[in-house]
């Protein structure tokens, strides 16, 4: 009987751990400035994004996003190449928090478009790419890699 307990006790473990090795797994991306963001995707369908390197257990408390793990492509930029001035270019129901007084700003890209596609992309042909001055970094998240501004391929 006490080796079928120590057994269970065991198997438990082994996926308790395995739940919060999956739970609390994460990425982080360089850009070109040298920037880091991290990408958490949580249990449960949650992606947090995160200025920098994240190593919390539990969600930021401010200056994050908060978006799904099922969107594909998103883009930060760096205004003015200032690692304090981050634009973040989602989906429309994707969360910023930028509550408390932070040393950078986090902005959303959409809420300006018009304004931010003459400052930050250059028409050719049919088609808008970003400006050679301009820092960014492209994360998919559903793949989970990232393409920073020379086209170089992160995992």
């Amino acid at each position: 009987m006490k080796k079928i307990f120590k057994i269970l006790i065991v198997l438990v473990c082994f996926i308790v751990g395995l739940f919060l090795w999956f739970d609390q797994s994460r990425s982080f991306f360089k850009a070109t400035n040298g920037e880091y963001i991290t990408m958490w995707k949580r249990y449960g369908g949650t992606c947090y994004l995160i200025p920098g390197k994240y190593y919390g257990v539990t969600k930021p408390k401010d200056g994050y996003i908060e978006t799904r793990n099922k969107n594909e492509y998103i883009d930060f930029l760096w205004l003015n190449n200032k690692p304090n001035d981050l634009l973040y270019y989602g989906n429309a129901d994707d969360k910023i928090y930028n509550k408390g007084r932070l040393a950078f700003r986090i902005s959303n890209y959409l809420d300006n478009k018009q304004k931010n596609d003459s400052l930050f992309t250059e028409k050719k042909g049919h088609y808008s790419n970003y400006k050679k001055e301009v820092i960014h970094l492209g994360i998919n998240i559903l793949e989970g890699y990232a393409t920073d501004g020379t086209g170089k391929t992160q995992r």
